[in-house]
Order: C-alpha cells, then structure tokens, then sequence
C-alpha cells in the first residue's frame, strides 16, 4: 500500500532508507554525456526489469523524457523522485506497483534505491532495501573499495551510501517553543533535519525530516540504531509536549484545534501552504482524542491535494484555481 494511504496515527509519519549506488569502472553521472547516460540508464533498467529476480515482475519504468513536467512534480509530490531527478531529461525511475520501493537511474549517482514505508520501521524498511541492493549488485556490480566503501559522487555519502530518515510531526514542541531547541540537539548528535520535501524545505505541516549525517565508518545496523533511538527520544518528547499543552492550556488548544478543522471544512479557497499548517493542527486533534472524525487520512489529504496532482484532474489550471479546487477536494474528504 502507497505509504501515505496507510493510517498515519502518531508522531512517525514514515520511514525512508536511501542507498545511492555506482556502477564499477564507470564514471559518475556528471562526468557522462547525454548519450553515455541514456546507454547506462538502459543497461540499468534491463538488469532490473528483464532479470530473473522478483524484481522484474513488480516493477515498472518510467523515463524522465517520456513524462510531462506535471507527472515529474506528482512524484516528487509522493517522493519517489528527487527534485534533482524531476529537473532532468536523462535517466528515470524504477518503481513497485505499491510505490513502497523507487530505483532512480542517473541522478547523483547511477542508481538510488530508496524504500518509504509508513511509520516508523527503519529495520523492516532497510531489510528490504538491503535485499534489492544485493539484487541488483549481483547483475551489475558496484563500485566499492575495502578502505572506503561504497563510492558516490558525493564524499559526505561514501561509505555505507545510505541515509535513513524519519518523518516526524511535532505540533506541540512547535506550539511551545521547542522544536529548536530539538533540531540544535539532534545536530550535535550528529543527525541532520529537513523539512518536508528534504535539503533546503521547509518543515511545513511541522513535518521534519531525521536523517544520519555519517555513512562513513558505521555500519547501516549501527546507522538505523543510533537514528531510531535518537527518534524515539524525540517522540517521547513530542508526548509530553501534548500532555503539557493538554493540560496547561487546553481553551487554547481546542480553540487552535476546531478552529482549523471548522475553516478546513468550510473554506473556499485554501494555499498548500495552509492546509498542511491546518490539517496538521487537526491531526493534531485527531491524535490527542479532542476530534472524533473517522476515516480521515491528513497524509494523504496532504499529498492529494498538492499542486501537480489536482493538475492532473484539472488541468493546467491557474494557483487561484488550484486554491479553491484544492479546499473542495478537504470539504468533501470532511464531510464524508
């Protein structure tokens, strides 16, 4: 199932394990013309999809020159792809049928295996990825060296080449003023924090990204411990955030609460901006018992209504008009 259908009650809003991988006795991505990176891109794709691993019957290709600009931003819309790869005509995206595990070809480096699951599950969702990396090396072979490790364009990812991370919604220590103080922690501990879409967003919706910023010299077991434990201090601390503000200052919350869910079910024009802040303040709500609204999924409400995918049902429609289309499709989720 699409990561952001599952029920996302709770601080973890998901899970992603990156590896970013290179073809040996090849240059990197940069260092390859267009023609070099369409003959690798090929050769990529048939070790993957015209194998004989269980990869080639649940995956599908798709070729960043084969798609409209709009289908590129619906993916990154879902994560799959990069905004790096979205910029490109040269490689693509290997993705399952359940959009749970995504292969980019040329971006950074020559493959990227990348699974995001629901919640938080770094060890089920480095298994996986562990077993397609070992899948695809079989066929290709990577570049690799006993010092250093695995070899990547980029030197702050040498090493294991992987990056995991955990998406976090922390109303409350954004309501109290503490979500700062967390991120400089989290720094010093050596983990990186992103916004919702990673390097350079902005943690909107107070979704923000935990990352490990050292793959080189600790193993991925290591990695995944180190980050869980990390993420599940901060959880703890995001629980007593909400019991804080619970009881300290519950007019306030409810007001906060109802106000956005009242404005989200009767709006007619909404900015993606503010529907994130609103509909995170209404999980918010959902989370801590104050809104009993069945089968409502702020995630996917999240995701759908971002601007490439009501594009795709609208058309080429204007930001105004994308506005009012996007707090019809919330009204109608709310009024089910």
């Amino acid at each position: 199932m699409l990561w952001y259908k599952e029920n996302n009650s709770g601080t973890a809003q998901s899970t992603r394990i990156r590896l970013a991988r290179n073809i040996r006795n090849t240059p990197f991505p940069q260092k390859l013309d267009d023609n070099e990176k369409r003959e690798l891109t090929e050769k990529i794709k048939n070790a993957v999809m015209n194998g004989n691993s269980a990869l080639a019957k649940n995956f599908s290709y798709i070729g960043m020159n084969e798609i409209s600009e709009n289908e590129k931003l619906i993916l990154c819309e879902k994560h799959l792809i990069s905004r790096e790869m979205a910029a490109s005509r040269n490689g693509g995206v290997i993705t399952d049928k359940d959009e749970n595990i995504s292969i980019m070809i040329m971006e950074e480096d020559h493959i990227r295996i990348q699974i995001i699951k629901s919640g938080l599950c770094l060890d089920e969702a480095y298994g996986i990825a562990d077993k397609v990396d070992d899948v695809i090396n079989e066929s290709l072979g990577y570049a690799y060296d006993e010092e250093f490790g695995y070899l990547t364009s980029c030197p702050t990812n040498t090493g294991t080449g992987m990056r995991a991370s955990v998406m976090l919604h922390l109303p409350a220590l954004v309501m109290t003023g503490r979500i700062d103080s967390i991120i400089n922690s989290a720094n010093q501990l050596g983990i990186t924090v992103r916004g919702l879409y990673g390097e350079g967003s902005k943690g909107a919706g107070a979704l923000y990204q935990f990352s490990n910023r050292v793959t080189l010299g600790a193993g991925e077991t290591e990695i995944c411990g180190k980050l869980g434990s990390i993420v599940n201090q901060i959880i703890d601390k995001e629980k007593a955030a909400r019991e804080y503000i619970g009881k300290e200052m519950p007019n306030s919350l409810d007001d906060v609460v109802w106000r956005s869910y009242g404005i989200l079910k009767y709006a007619r024009s909404i900015s993606s901006d503010e529907a994130k802040k609103l509909l995170s303040d209404v999980k918010l709500g959902i989370d801590m018992g104050i809104i009993n609204v069945s089968g409502i999924n702020t995630a996917e409400l999240s995701v759908i209504t971002e601007p490439g995918f009501i594009m795709s049902s609208a058309g080429n429609i204007s930001p105004a008009e994308r506005d009012r289309k996007r707090s019809e499709i919330i009204r109608e989720a709310l009024n089910k």
